[in-house]
């Protein structure tokens, strides 16, 4: 009987490179990324024939807010100031991999993600991006993404500068977007962050997903 080292080694050397078959956001905000769909297609089987099963084992919400935002603009004198509410979950994931003819022999990996959306759908995006990432890095998937292969337009981020609230006396102040928690993560890890820009592609349109998508590797490494 193989134990679970034996099975997810057996499992990671068949599973094959999964590609970035979703295409995120529009126009110059486009980007790739690998869908969870394409994940679970492509663990489920494998799983099977070798005898592990997988699962969430925990999940704890490190911090939930409700971000605002304002915008202004003028028109033939006018100034007009639209604001927008995003829902923002981060969570923290335990993800187990069992082995099933010896239930009581497992290994669990900690995930990290944030979920960001304009409606109520933050935390549940927070936990796809958390058990896709779990998939990814237990079996060490790659997705055939080779970013020397293409030239970036250069990007040279600087650390994030504190926003000075704005608010009314009990209101709370503005959080950090994820582009800034970004930029504070390379700085904690000791990154570069104008070389990982330009890695990743990075770009002053970049959506604010493509930043919790990063946001959520780096806190797998």
């Amino acid at each position: 009987m193989a134990n679970i080292f034996e099975k997810m080694s057996a499992i990671t050397a068949e599973l094959q490179t999964v590609g970035k078959n979703l295409t995120v956001g529009t126009g110059s905000n486009k980007y790739k990324a690998v869908s969870e769909r394409d994940i679970l297609d492509a663990v489920k089987p494998i799983e099977a024939k070798h005898g592990v099963y997988s699962y969430p084992i925990s999940r704890e919400v490190l911090e939930s807010n409700l971000l605002e935002n304002e915008k202004s603009y003028t028109a033939n004198g006018n100034t007009t100031t639209t604001k927008t509410t995003t829902f923002m979950t981060r969570i923290k994931t335990v993800y187990r991999f069992v082995n099933i003819e010896k239930p009581d022999e497992y290994i669990e990996t900690t995930t990290f993600a944030e979920g960001i959306d304009s409606q109520d759908k933050g935390s549940g995006k927070a936990m796809t991006y958390a058990d896709k990432y779990a998939l990814m890095k237990g079996y060490k998937i790659s997705t055939g993404d080779d970013p020397d292969q293409t030239a970036s337009e250069e990007l040279h981020f600087k650390e994030a500068t504190p926003i000075k609230s704005t608010s009314t006396p009990g209101k709370a102040p503005q959080e950090q977007t994820p582009r800034d928690r970004l930029i504070a993560k390379l700085k904690k890890l000791g990154i570069d962050a104008t070389a990982y820009a330009k890695e990743k592609g990075l770009n002053k349109d970049t959506p604010s997903e493509r930043y919790t998508e990063l946001l959520t590797e780096l806190g797998n490494e």
